[in-house]
C-alpha cells in the first residue's frame, strides 16, 4: 500500500495524478481508497471518485464507524484503532490486491495506522 499526502489536483502526461515520474509503473491502474476527515462520511469523496473513475480509475469510499452515514453507531469505545480497522476491513472485504490510500485530515492519522499492516 502507498499513501499519497497533499493535493490531488493535476494530471501527468499519462492521464493520472501527478506524482513523481521517476516513480516505478505509475502509469498503471490504481484502486484508490478515500478516507474522510472527523465529521464526514464517504459521500464527501463523491466528485473526485467521479473524476477518477472518468480517468479509468478505481475508487472506493470508506465511512468511518460513528461518522456521516454510519453517525448512529457513535459511542464511547469507538478510537483510531476502531477507524483503522474499519479501512483494512473495507480492503479486505472488497479483496482488493494493492491500493493507493488517500486520507484528508484525520483520515490521514487513519491511513498511517493501516500502512504498516
Amino acid at each position: 500500500m502507498e499513501a499519497l499526502t497533499g493535493g490531488l489536483t493535476h494530471f501527468n502526461h499519462c492521464g493520472r495524478f501527478n506524482k513523481p515520474l521517476t516513480e516505478p509503473n505509475f502509469c498503471q491502474m490504481h484502486t484508490f481508497i478515500l478516507v474522510p476527515g472527523a465529521w464526514h462520511g464517504g459521500e464527501v469523496w463523491q466528485p473526485l471518485v467521479k473524476e477518477l473513475h472518468t480517468v479509468g480509475e478505481q475508487a472506493s469510499t470508506v465511512t468511518l464507524t460513528g461518522l456521516g452515514e454510519r453517525k448512529h453507531l457513535l459511542s464511547d469505545t469507538i478510537d483510531l484503532e476502531t477507524h483503522i480497522q474499519d479501512v483494512v476491513g473495507h480492503i479486505e472485504s472488497q479483496d482488493f490486491d494493492e491500493v493507493t490510500l488517500v486520507g484528508w485530515s484525520y483520515g490521514g492519522m487513519v491511513i498511517a495506522g493501516v500502512l504498516p499492516r
